[in-house]
């Protein structure tokens, strides 16, 4: 990306003066009192102020022909990334994650899978482009009357045209070398204007611009009319729908940007303006886009119909409140007025709710999530996730009676695992869109399915590409989908493999997008392209798919609900829905098998007219026996039948108490999201509860499920006693509570657990100057500072210059303790050094060596518990630590702990090393407050005192209670006992009646299992209770206190009075 950023700097005002200077006085006018954004243009305010900026109109080239085109140019030798997704200011990054398992999981799961003979047999499955030196490929493609055309990301975007007749290829071509409007940066689009018939290819183009070729005939190899559009700002990730009215496209810029490119005027090759409208950002994503409709099928939308427009918001992740248990689709519609441009507009239509998902998958930035075989979830070699758009394409469709919208995103299904939303909205005449139904696609819960596009035949079935990947499956592509009579929310056909993997990918960037595409001459058969691994360079395969039923007119058949749980003596009910296919409306009859024995069977409407509706009833259940049926419904018509399967379960008692499984009870060191499993009992849900008590009158936590394992959604607390139990239920009733379980959370890194307290190894924090820390290397900079500390006054800080270095900051030497594990070390730092998109130009890394400096090590990126590397330093620069992970891009002071446990028994230093590159220079990497520290078993800290009080002094009566006449002299005697492990050597004796008796803070060494006495004496005038209260302390952690009391009576004395007797 850096030399792409060079490049492109030459072109910077070039792009904005261009595109200052196409704009129509009308606009320049119209918001000449807009504020300027940072790319120095006038434009719309983006908080949905909807202000709309016109560009001048833009006379295309004619280029020559794509068959007179030499083959492309692939320099084997280039590896690099390519057209880097911008992440731009990151906003409130904190979130509230969505609670658990994606609640959509479930009704997946109860969708039986069928299998389609034409549908799980691909038509064609060949391999598409090859590795062309840059990541990712951006592989996207489209199927026309005669020919499928992919594109993929090379030194320039490479264009490969086939015969769809039989997946012969006819000419590759880069695209640079058909228009000099086109860059070579990447981010290709390809689409195929059904209504026309005509070819749309784009790319980016010079500067700030995009470059949209239409083909001037139906033949993809000849001429093409070449457009460039100037943009305000880098158009990154740009996607297109194709609309009668207008080309519509949508971008990442400072804001999600919207674009409409007059169609009409460009399929003539005349003269075409651009119209452009922002909204506003979502807080925490980085990098954010719309995604626009694209027209599929032979009906268009009706006349003057927007195009729509829209993105998926989890409200939890970006911090809009009010929606608890629901998240968002929202809806834009784009009108375009070629003629007055001041009718356009771009305006909110709908919010759809939505189930929740969860949008935080490995976080809302990070660019690495997916693993593969060796590479860990999460980890900086693993995938990036693309959870944060609508992913390519999102389908339009008319039939007739509604239009239809078809989209998919990622989503994370649990424990960061990515899954694929996915959904279908109607509007029916002119009534708004609502939502027919939606799904996550996610039938293994261990492997991601993400980088997802889906595509609608003309019979209203189905079908969903993506890439599959995981610890334990390569980098592959497979594909499922549904018929119109499906289960609502299911994907029941599949899912297929279209290509298996066998290789890691060498990058993290992964696919960006993909394309299902339809046939437009059948509208029955998908097109699908996407990356996948057969070595760690990437491939690309192109597969071709159909139902059997599409195009036949025929009926559909669908029952409701899936399962049915009922307590005998209850009625089973369930709607059936038959469904017409091209106008199909001969009469169906319905009927059934595999009910209960004894029971009775009833359909309220039958035979159904299509399209119509039953209801079946099955009832006289008190004579069932309890257990699961499988009830297959059967519609009969002349010319066809068709089946669909139902569940029912019959229970005839309440569940009976289940056996909890993991945690274990009493483990420890549990994870803060754990997941909770416990034995199947024939329930229909499970109320899991999580308490801090064996009572459970705090109970933290609490979930209702219908399968026997739970992972926790909001994080427990860290190092924390819970207990767990389990209540089963089904039709009939709760059931009875399971026995109670107790686990220990795992403490926060660098924290100790439970039983345990940190012991300080090392501590510094640069107050006192250098103290054995040193600097060396290359163009060294290190110095103490005082212009950013952490803490206190002083700090570290080495210069990231503008040319190469290698600087070194190394501690003095270190004793680690053996058997006080874990041992870590805890640094804070702002490691302040030149980025570039996920990737390092300018570097810090943490080394560490245990032979006195001779050697040094790398701390991996495993053994950094919080905080670890940010990227990997590039290798094209001259950076002396090129090819390593390390710190950068970070502007304000982070936290990192890092496990040295490995090294227990070792005297080490640590060194901070700071690699520099041949060109430009950012703030620099500052450290303070350093600490080493390994965890050492709690010691019990109490004592006992033992106050007694006598008139002897040299004796102890051992008396808490005396009585003495008044004005006797008593001794107090004050004896404590070390019962603890700790020796105390500070020590403070209170009175209430004497005041401070000893101390405060005398010293005394008092050793665990000693006694020592003092004692004291004073007169007692009157009746009194004292009491004493001891504290020892050993000076640092361990404090522990005491207190006995006694009571002295007092009385005046035997009084004598003389007696007077008289005779």
């Amino acid at each position: 990306m850096k030399a792409i950023l060079k490049i492109f700097s030459s072109f910077v005002a070039f792009g904005l003066l261009a595109w200052v200077l196409t704009l129509t006085p009308t606009a320049k006018e119209q918001n000449g009192n807009a504020q300027r954004g940072q790319s120095g243009f006038s434009s719309a305010t983006a908080n949905d102020d909807f202000s709309i900026t016109v560009g001048k109109p833009v006379t295309p080239t004619l280029t020559q022909a794509v068959r007179d085109l030499p083959p492309p140019t692939i320099e084997p030798t280039l590896d690099r990334e390519i057209n880097p997704r911008m992440s731009l200011s990151l906003g409130n990054t904190n979130y509230n994650p969505a609670l658990g398992p994606d609640p959509l999981l479930s009704v997946q799961a109860d969708a039986a899978n069928r299998a389609l003979d034409a549908f799980d047999t691909p038509l064609f499955n060949f391999d598409g482009q090859g590795y062309t030196g840059v990541n990712p490929p951006d592989t996207v493609g489209d199927i026309g009357k005669d020919h499928y055309i992919q594109m993929v990301n090379g030194g320039g975007t490479v264009v490969s045209i086939y015969d769809k007749t039989d997946g012969s290829l006819i000419q590759s071509f880069a695209l640079t070398s058909l228009s000099n409007c086109t860059s070579g940066n990447g981010d290709p689009v390809v689409l195929y204007d059904q209504q026309a018939d005509r070819w749309f290819l784009s790319e980016f183009g010079n500067g700030y611009s995009l470059c949209i070729l239409i083909s001037q005939t139906p033949d993809p190899t000849g001429a093409y009319y070449s457009y460039q559009f100037n943009t305000p700002n880098f158009p990154d990730y740009p996607k297109y729908g194709v609309w009668p009215d207008a080309y519509y496209a949508t971008t990442n810029e400072d804001n999600p940007s919207v674009y409409a490119f007059d169609r009409s005027a460009m399929l003539t090759g005349a003269a075409a303006s651009s119209q452009y409208f922002t909204t506003s950002r979502l807080a925490g994503f980085g990098f954010q886009s719309l995604t626009p409709s694209d027209m599929d099928g032979s009906t268009p939308p009706p006349n003057n119909a927007p195009n729509y427009i829209m993105r998926h918001v989890d409200t939890e992740a970006h911090g809009i409140s009010g929606y608890p248990t629901n998240d968002i689709l929202e809806i834009w519609g784009f009108s375009v007025d070629w003629n007055t441009p001041a009718n356009s507009s771009f305006t909110k239509v709908a919010d759809i709710l939505t189930t929740e998902f969860d949008s935080a998958l490995c976080g809302l930035t990070s660019f690495n999530c997916m693993g593969m075989p060796g590479v860990s979830q999460g980890s900086l070699d693993s995938l990036d996730p693309l959870r944060e758009v609508i992913m390519n394409r999102l389908i339009y469709r008319n039939f007739d009676d509604y239009e239809t919208l078809v989209g998919n995103f990622t989503v994370d299904i649990g424990n960061d695992i990515g899954g694929v939303r996915w959904f279908e909205l109607r509007k029916v005449g002119t009534g708004g869109w609502t939502l027919y139904q939606e799904g996550t696609y996610a039938p293994t819960t261990n492997d991601n399915r993400w980088m997802g596009s889906i595509a609608m035949d003309g019979s209203g079935n189905i079908a969903l590409g993506y890439n599959v990947s995981s610890q334990t499956v390569y980098p592959s592509l497979r594909y499922a989908g549904r018929l119109n009579s499906d289960a609502l929310g299911t994907m029941p056909q599949g899912e297929y493999t279209l290509v298996d993997g066998s290789g890691v990918n060498s990058n993290n960037r992964y696919g960006d997008y993909s394309a299902m595409s339809i046939d437009p001459v059948d509208d029955c058969t998908f097109w699908f392209t996407g990356q996948w691994n057969e070595t760690s360079n990437w491939s690309t395969r192109i597969g071709a798919f159909k139902f059997d039923t599409c195009g036949k007119s025929d009926f559909t058949l669908a029952a409701d609900p899936a399962i049915q749980n009922i307590c005998v003596g209850s009625d089973a009910i369930y709607d059936v829905t038959v469904w017409q296919i091209l106008n199909y409306n001969d009469p169906v009859s319905l009927s059934v098998t595999g009910e209960p024995a004894n029971t009775m069977i009833d359909f309220s409407v039958n035979p159904v007219t299509p399209p119509g509706n039953s209801q079946l009833t099955i009832s006289n259940t008190a004579a069932a026996t309890a257990g699961s049926f499988t009830l297959e419904i059967a519609g009969i018509a002349p010319t066809s039948t068709h089946t669909t399967t139902v569940g029912l379960n019959v229970f005839d008692s309440v569940p009976p108490t289940t056996t909890l499984q993991t945690p274990a009870n009493g483990a420890t060191n549990i994870p803060v999201s754990p997941t909770f499993t416990w034995s199947n009992i024939s329930a229909v849900s499970y109320l899991l509860e999580v308490a801090t008590d064996t009572e459970f009158t705090n109970i933290v936590y609490t979930a209702t499920v219908d399968s026997t394992s739970h992972t926790v959604g909001t994080a427990l607390d860290n190092n924390m006693t819970y207990f767990w139990r389990i209540l089963g239920s089904n039709s009939c009733g709760d059931g009875y509570y399971s026995d109670v379980f107790t686990f220990v959370t795992m403490p926060l890194p660098g924290d100790c657990g439970l039983g345990s307290e940190p012991n300080v190894v090392y501590e510094y924090g640069f107050e006192n100057g250098e103290s054995g820390w040193s600097s060396s290397g290359t163009e060294d900079t290190w110095t103490l500072a005082q212009s950013n500390p952490y803490s206190g006054t002083w700090h570290y800080f080495g210069n990231n210059v503008g040319f190469v270095s290698d600087q070194q900051l190394a501690s003095p030497a270190v004793v680690l303790p053996v058997g006080d594990l874990p041992l870590t070390l805890d640094f804070w730092h702002t490691p302040n050094m030149e980025d570039g998109m996920g990737t390092c130009f300018d570097g810090g890394i943490l080394e560490i060596s245990n032979d006195g400096g001779t050697t040094w090590t790398q701390v991996p990126e495993e053994d950094i518990l919080e905080n670890g590397y940010t990227g990997t330093i590039s290798t094209n620069w001259g950076n002396p630590l090129g090819g390593e992970d390390a710190w950068c891009g970070v502007n304000s002071y982070i936290n990192t702990i890092v496990d040295v446990s490995a090294y227990a028994g070792d005297t080490v230093q640590f060194r901070m090393r700071l690699g520099t590159d041949s060109s430009y220079g950012a703030p620099g990497w500052d450290i303070d407050n350093v600490t080493v520290q390994s965890c050492v078993e709690s010691v019990v800290s109490s004592i006992a005192l033992t106050k007694t009080v006598g008139t002897d002094p040299n004796v102890n009566p051992m008396t808490d209670v005396i009585t003495v006449t008044n004005g006797t002299m008593v001794t107090y005697f004050y004896e404590v006992a070390n019962t603890g492990g700790v020796t105390y050597s500070l020590h403070t004796l209170e009175d209430s009646q004497l005041g401070t008796v000893l101390g405060p803070d005398f010293s005394y060494e008092l050793a665990p299992g000693a006694t020592t006495m003092i004692t004291a004496s004073v007169a007692i005038t009157e009746t009194v209770t004292g009491t004493a209260v001891w504290t020892a302390t050993d000076g640092g952690t361990h404090t522990a206190t005491s207190t006995d009391s006694t009571t002295v009576y007092a009385y005046i004395g035997d009084l004598f009075l003389p007696i007077i007797m008289k005779p």
